[in-house]
């Protein structure tokens, strides 16, 4: 927080864009910035449907910040050394070039709506805030709409990692949901990591759905002109980045499928979905439809918003990212989900002009507290170092190959002593996604290097809930390991979803469950331990017997994508 300090932004109104510094003047209690304005009509370059056609009057801002504000000397994460950055496409645009003109403007934006919608951000204190819908036009435009989005993330700040951001292509269409599959993006407040991992998964386990494709990020602001706000309100999340540019409504509710199994079930991602309203039409005739898009998803009637906000210029530009955003987002119970309007504006409001105006609206989607989960966390790999999980990968990826091959012919003696040492693993394989064989062993009674490979070999043609992988498939699979800590009794109130797997025994009868399994499939302790017993072939409430054993182990779990 700036303590006691005063905030005085005064924005110039050129007629071409300037070329000047920001001046601070440190004094213990005024911090005075003085913000290049850039041309007006710059500010929808490349897109004559985001913005008034008229230039907006300056304003002149004077206020102190109220408690709770975000600071506006927040420092701005440094560009860390990222050796495949994708380049800003429209700074000194759409938004400011200026790095310290560009943070105090948007701090200014997420500050003021918070002030004005103080009471719907109380209304969301308790509540676990899946994503927004954020206006993607120029900010002298749509940034004090989009500060109301980022207001209401700003206020779970702590509990996101991840942010998913779906926005629209003003260029091109595609047949599927393009990734960017780089370190970062590149913005004037530096370099905004992406979740490398996670994009390369959805292409590899979802091809007939995500696709990495650069190209359809160039030249496009709407999925841009989000990311400075990201680094301003979340700035310790990564982001996976996605242009939707398919008309295909079946390809778009598979997708929502696939994002929520990935990411919105867990309580650490939020989503960002950029989209317009309606587009230059007389201030009250665009109220009318901007009000009608936004009320029909309040109430999600999806069936009535769909074809009206499928409407040129009528409708919502981003109507494809936020299908798509809402076909993952009702995989939630209608209970225990809501739509929040958090605010709507046009550029009548914001610039001045009301002759032809284009609709911005901010909205929140939430779910009750505590019904997403927290996401197994990979990352802590003990004594596996990248070097050994490659190892370990290679002979589980050659041990699949072999046996679909018919060859018996088994894996070298590997020199490092940490392979040699006595393990239990799972080797879990997947086909599009879906799984195609999951074999393991509990106890670590052989060497660690010889128990991943005779897992992933029965993986591949013992398990038989499947019939044997082929050599035609091979190329499609994808791989996990999990090597497993020793079992140790365990309380059923002490079970921890996503940290545990378990084993229950009675008698005769067990069953086994890997820690992942739980998050996956969005279950809670009980259910977990309810799981558990069905996969032992016993009662599901067998767990609460005093004669059923429960142990608990903990898995360092590892795919494709981590092993650098």
């Amino acid at each position: 927080m700036h303590v006691g300090g005063t905030i005085v932004l005064t924005m110039v109104n050129e007629k071409k864009e300037q070329s000047s510094e920001s001046q601070h003047a440190f004094t213990g209690k005024t911090v005075s910035l003085l913000l290049p304005v850039l041309v007006w009509g710059l500010m929808f370059a490349g897109c004559s449907s985001c913005g008034s056609r008229k230039d907006p009057d300056a304003r002149d801002v004077t206020r102190p910040p109220a408690e709770g504000a975000i600071p506006a000397e927040k420092p701005i994460r440094e560009s860390e050394h990222m050796e495949d950055n994708f380049t800003a496409q429209v700074a000194g645009q759409f938004y400011a070039g200026d790095p310290d003109a560009l943070g105090i403007q948007i701090t200014q934006f997420i500050n003021d709506a918070r002030d004005d919608g103080a009471d719907v951000v109380a209304q969301l204190a308790d509540r676990d805030v899946v994503g927004v819908l954020s206006p993607h036009a120029g900010y002298v435009y749509s940034g004090p709409v989009a500060g109301y989005a980022y207001a209401a993330l700003a206020a779970h700040a702590q509990q996101y990692t991840s942010v998913v951001v779906m926005a629209l292509s003003h260029r091109r269409m595609s047949r599927t949901i393009s990734l960017l599959d780089r370190d970062a993006y590149q913005t004037p407040l530096g370099a905004l990591p992406i979740d490398g991992a996670s994009v390369r998964r959805l292409a590899r386990e979802y091809p007939g759905i995500f696709a990495a494709d650069s190209n359809m990020f160039e030249q496009e602001h709407s999925l841009e002109v989000q990311l400075p706000f990201i680094q301003v309100a979340l700035p310790d999340v990564k982001i996976i980045p996605m242009i939707v540019a398919t008309p295909d409504e079946k390809l778009l509710a598979e997708a929502g499928a696939v994002l929520f199994d990935m990411f919105g079930a867990f309580k650490d991602v939020a989503f960002v979905i950029s989209s317009d309203l309606s587009h230059f039409f007389p201030y009250d005739v665009a109220r009318e439809y901007d009000t009608l898009s936004l009320s029909l998803l309040e109430k999600w009637e999806i069936d009535k918003w769909l074809p009206h906000a499928s409407q040129t210029r009528k409708g919502m530009c981003g109507v494809k990212p936020v299908y798509a955003f809402a076909s993952m987002f009702e995989q939630f119970d209608a209970d225990v989900r809501s739509v929040t309007k958090l605010k709507y504006m046009n550029s009548g409001d914001t610039a001045g002009d009301k002759s032809q105006v284009v609709g911005y609206g901010a909205l929140a989607f939430s779910v009750k507290k505590g019904l997403r989960s927290d996401r197994l966390q990979h990352g802590d790999f003990g004594p596996y170092t990248p070097e050994l999980r490659r190892a370990l990968m290679d002979m589980a990826k050659t041990s699949v190959r072999a046996a679909a091959m018919g060859d018996n012919r088994r894996l070298p003696v590997p020199d490092s002593e940490v392979l040699r040492q006595s393990g239990a693993a799972f080797v879990t394989l997947k086909k599009n996604g879906q799984l195609r064989g999951c074999i393991g062993h509990v106890i670590a009674r052989v060497p660690l290097y010889q128990c991943v490979e005779e897992v992933a070999r029965a993986a591949a043609i013992r398990d038989t809930r499947f019939a044997p992988v082929t050599p035609a498939e091979l190329d499609t699979l994808s791989y996990e390991i999990s090597i497993l800590t020793r079992p140790e009794p365990i309380a059923a109130e002490d079970v921890v979803v996503g940290r545990d797997g378990l084993i229950i025994t009675r008698g005769p009868y067990s069953g086994l469950l890997l820690p992942q399994v739980p998050v996956e499939w969005r279950w809670d302790r009980e259910e977990f331990l309810s799981h558990t017993c069905r996969k032992a072939g016993l009662p599901m409430d067998c767990w609460q017997d005093d004669a059923t054993r429960i142990e608990a182990f903990r898995a360092i779990v590892f795919g494709e994508d981590e092993l650098e």
